[in-house]
């Protein structure tokens, strides 16, 4: 008794303390405890400044390191900036170094090393103590172009543990500098995607035609994304391309050539697009993977438009060997408020995190949360699970926060047993697929038996991303019996992952393959079908004639794709491709899309449009890159081709046949009347100027 009349003498005196302490701490302005930033984004979401231009100064470039602080560059710094209390606002910053001059566009923490795209190139900076300061000066790693706008960007490590970079058109990156007969890519155009070897000592091109994309990221299951800029200053003319949000795949094009010329979204060669989103000028790219956001934004891709200050939010649903989306705006600066987004990551605390500044703009970093949240903290539940749970259920797990966590763990726990998670159907899929990329990065890949086991998987991501692993793990000779089940599994996407491994391949390995990427010339997805044609290109003369000779059996479909590989081993201008195949498929089918793709094998088999000395730059995508030294009585075919066919009603073809009419100058008054009906008092002057 005398101790409970002690609690509430006690009480008696504090009740009146606590209200008044209380009423102290609602009464502190906004802007002291996390100031609301005029954001507009969607119910539930709250933004506040995290960072001020006076620690963080027209922010570049943003990163987390491996403790989970946000890391920013901008001209001469990088500075790593400390949230001490925690309480959602930076007090501080340390310089971690003074460097680049022009600013870092690409950051990457890989335990206690930062690679920094900058200066010479990519330059490595180790902090071992982690204190938020480079112990000594930068390393060259890899040189390239970097501090312009359109030279090398953001910089990543992959799920397979590989670096992967995007750079702008302007690297001059081309088949002289790529010695790898590994790379899907030997002769690339314009920006590229290259990968490297843990150690660098291996580059790759993955994939090219960006015209400047400044980032990208993996979605859960691994599939890569970038967001690609438009040509600004040729909107509302017949070339002009929007910005795109492209899911990248190995050896496809991404449409740049150059300013007057970018392909549309339907050409053979284009990675599939799944955002237009109009003028804009991309800048960052997070795919979320993690819980503080509800369920609805977990594996939303957002990308950033530093122009019109947005951050989009792209929802994506799987479809064939791709994806299709849904896009909407998810924040946008309120005027008269300026909001120029450059970069975002995902910190540990499940926050958004995006970065502000570029071309002399006061700089900042903002936090967005969502306010509902149930406040559980995520840190606290996954250290209570057990540690194999831990690296399966990793949030954000290729970020370096993330990577500190479960990575020290993956050597305790065996491989043998991240096998029977990944061959565990009690499990959830993203449980499975984790465990197949942590075999993958982190032991030797799957084997033969794992393998044999999950072709008979039911569900297509683990069939895919087995697929994927085996690519990335064979040592570039995969074994036809242990590959060919997903040569020719029933799910497109489990085919392409299987053929992208089939494209980093030396010829003399591929050997066997002839028929299983004959079969791929004919499928469905067009993804799948040019995937075949890379590999195809690849093969020695005999498998590739053996490919051939199985194509032309097959049909149209597969006869013009095989053409056009044809055409990729350097018989630019062959009569067999234009001519023998493309022409007489033009006279011969009636399908729409059939004849769509003949014309555009026919446009290849000329050398295709782009910049030349021969015609100014307005007419690159009208006019031949090289000159069309044909033998006339053939170009007549073709002529006769075009005049029997236009106009098929098919706006699509119809636009590319009007293209290869003037690609050939052809002298034909009936092409010129039937084109010139299509110039009204109520026609588009876009398609008039086309």
């Amino acid at each position: 008794m005398k101790k409970s009349m002690t609690y509430q003498a006690l009480w008696t005196w504090r009740k009146p303390l606590f209200m008044l302490l209380c009423m102290i701490v609602l009464s502190v302005p906004q802007s002291v405890r996390a100031a609301e930033v005029p954001l507009e984004l969607p119910p539930g979401f709250r933004a506040t400044l995290f960072a001020a231009d006076n620690i963080a100064p027209s922010v570049q470039c943003m990163t987390t390191d491996s403790q989970g602080r946000i890391v920013v560059s901008g001209p001469g710094y990088i500075h790593t900036l400390i949230d001490a209390d925690h309480d959602g606002i930076a007090e501080s910053f340390e310089v971690f170094a003074n460097g680049p001059a022009s600013g870092a566009q690409g950051l990457c923490f890989d335990g206690s090393k930062l690679y920094s795209v900058g200066e010479d190139g990519i330059m490595l900076y180790v902090d071992e103590d982690r204190d938020g300061k480079a112990d000594g000066e930068a390393e060259l790693i890899y040189r390239c172009r970097t501090g312009g706008e359109h030279f090398a960007h953001a910089i990543r490590k992959g799920p397979d543990g590989w670096f992967y970079l995007i750079q702008g058109n302007e690297t001059g990156i081309d088949e002289t500098l790529i010695d790898n007969a590994s790379s899907p890519i030997r002769k690339p155009d314009a920006g590229l995607l290259l990968r490297f070897s843990p150690n660098f000592s291996e580059i790759q091109v993955l994939a090219d035609g960006y015209r400047n994309a400044y980032d990208f990221d993996f979605n859960y299951i691994g599939d890569l994304f970038a967001y690609d800029s438009d040509g600004e200053r040729d909107i509302s003319l017949p070339w002009y391309r929007p910005t795109r949000v492209f899911n990248t795949v190995s050896g496809m094009n991404h449409g740049w050539v150059s300013r007057s010329w970018k392909r549309p979204n339907y050409f053979l060669e284009m990675c599939p697009t799944l955002v237009e989103a109009g003028r804009g000028s991309p800048t960052g790219v997070v795919s979320y993977q993690h819980r503080q956001f509800p369920e609805e934004f977990r594996n939303t891709l957002f990308v950033l438009d530093w122009t019109y200050g947005r951050v989009i939010a792209v929802k994506m649903k799987r479809q064939g060997a791709s994806w299709v989306a849904q896009s909407r705006d998810f924040a946008k600066g309120i005027s008269p408020y300026g909001f120029a987004p450059t970069d975002a990551v995902v910190g540990a605390d499940g926050a958004l995190y995006v970065s502000a500044g570029g071309r002399g703009t006061q700089g900042s970093v903002f936090r967005i949360t969502y306010e509902n949240a149930d406040g559980s903290d995520q840190t606290i539940v996954q250290k209570v699970l057990p540690p194999i749970e831990r690296v399966l259920q990793a949030d954000q797990p290729l970020e370096a926060w993330s990577r500190a966590r479960w990575e020290p763990l993956t050597k305790a726990i065996g491989e043998e047993a991240f096998l029977r998670a990944a061959l565990d159907r009690e499990r959830s899929v993203p449980e499975r697929l984790r465990a197949i990329e942590v075999l993958t990065e982190k032991f030797q890949g799957p084997d033969v038996d794992f393998m044999k086991s999950m072709e008979r998987e039911t569900d297509r991501e683990l069939r895919a991303r087995t697929a994927w692993s085996y690519g990335r793990s064979d040592s570039g000779k995969p074994d036809l019996l242990t590959l060919q089940p997903y040569l020719n599994d029933e799910s497109p996407a489990v085919v392409r992952s299987a053929l992208e491994g089939l494209t980093t391949c030396a010829a003399e390995t591929l050997v066997g393959f002839e028929n299983d990427v004959a079969k791929c010339l004919g499928h469905e997805d067009h993804v799948v079908r040019f995937l075949a044609v890379r590999v195809a290109t690849r093969m020695t003369d005999g498998s590739f004639r053996a490919v051939g000779d199985v194509a032309r059996t097959s049909g149209w479909p597969e006869s013009i794709l095989m053409a056009w590989a044809f055409v990729d081993r350097g018989y630019v201008g062959h009569p067999y491709g234009w001519h023998d195949i493309g022409t007489a498929a033009l006279s011969r089918l009636d399908d729409p899309q059939l004849q769509l793709n003949a014309v555009l094998l026919i446009q290849h088999s000329f050398g295709g449009f782009g910049d030349s000395p021969a015609h100014s730059g307005v007419f690159d995508g009208y006019m031949p890159r090289l000159p069309l030294n044909q033998e006339p009585t053939q170009l007549a075919d073709l002529q006769q081709a075009i005049e029997n066919l236009y106009p098929t009603g098919n706006a699509t073809l119809d636009w590319e046949l009007g293209r290869l009419t003037a690609m050939l100058t052809a002298d034909s008054p009936v092409l010129l009347e039937k084109i010139l009906q299509n110039v009204t008092d109520k026609s588009e002057p876009v398609s008039d100027l086309h």
